[in-house]
């Protein structure tokens, strides 16, 4: 049997989760975010929370594999991570958005 340890286990699925429902998110134009109905400076807040949610564990797996921090100081590099990667996914939506016809 693997022994993972528990964090990296649990950013692994972040990172997977959130990636996956993301891309299913975008191919199938943002049909979870019309659950919620709800934007923010008209994006919907689905693809933001999934681009938060995987790069918490993309994040998370970066400070535990290279910087070989765990347990809190993982959690925090990877929120600023998921955090960056909601700034990103905020831009590349906002100009998608703007950039469709009527």
């Amino acid at each position: 049997m693997l022994d993972i340890p528990v964090d990296d286990f649990v950013f692994v699925v972040c990172a997977l989760v959130g990636g996956a429902l993301l891309l299913i998110t975008v191919l199938l134009d943002d049909i979870l975010g019309a659950i919620f109905d709800f934007d923010i400076g008209g994006v919907s807040l689905m693809p933001l929370l999934l681009s938060f949610v995987s790069m918490f564990g993309v994040g998370g797996l970066f400070a535990t594999q290279v910087l070989d921090v765990h347990g809190g100081q993982a959690a925090i590099v990877g929120t600023a991570f998921g955090l960056v990667g909601m700034g990103i996914a905020y831009g590349l939506f906002s100009l998608l958005r703007r950039a469709e016809a009527d």
